[in-house]
């Protein structure tokens, strides 16, 4: 059991990501038994926002405030004070992303756009560390660069774009 707890603990960004699709089929399913139109696109990209980037940035800033020795062995550094600044910014990205799911495609947007610059600078930072360190950390080099900092920015993102003809038809009216 403690085994099972470690690796959905040390892998939570991907299950965030799981519940963020399956709440967005349940979501769906439950749209169309009423009749409701419902945008998947749209309805995914909340929920990524939501579970993804909220719980799990809020997870992360935990991390990187109370158990820095955890956090920074992970990414194969040493603790530092500013772990705790990252803290408090992973703090307001939660907090964007947890209020974004029910405040429409202007807010989730601005959210993806902060994730975005974040996580790409992050990447950045990520091979920088690979190829002068040799630093193949998990939490450098794992998951963590190509989950997170490449690919679900870049889902995100496609899911915006997907999502902003439906948004520009709807301000029209």
């Amino acid at each position: 059991m403690a085994t099972v707890i470690r690796a959905v603990l040390s892998n939570l960004e991907l299950v965030l990501i799981v519940v963020a699709i399956v709440v967005t089929i349940l979501k769906l399913r439950r749209a169309k038994m009423h009749r409701t139109v419902m945008t998947p696109g749209y309805t995914l990209w909340g929920e990524l926002l939501f579970y993804g980037i909220g719980f799990g940035f809020l997870w992360a800033g935990i991390f990187h405030a109370f158990f820095q020795q955890t956090a920074a062995s992970s990414i194969g550094w040493q603790p530092s004070p500013f772990e705790w600044e990252l803290a408090w910014a992973e703090f307001g990205v939660a907090v964007i992303a947890l209020l974004s799911l029910g405040r429409g495609y202007e807010m989730r947007l601005a959210t993806t756009l902060v994730f975005f610059i974040f996580s790409a600078g992050a990447a950045i930072q990520h091979i920088n560390q690979m190829i002068c360190c040799h630093n193949y950390a998990p939490g450098n080099a794992g998951t963590i660069l190509w989950i997170n900092d490449i690919a679900f920015p870049l889902v995100l993102l496609f899911l915006a774009f997907g999502s902003r003809d439906a948004y520009e038809r709807s301000r029209v009216r």
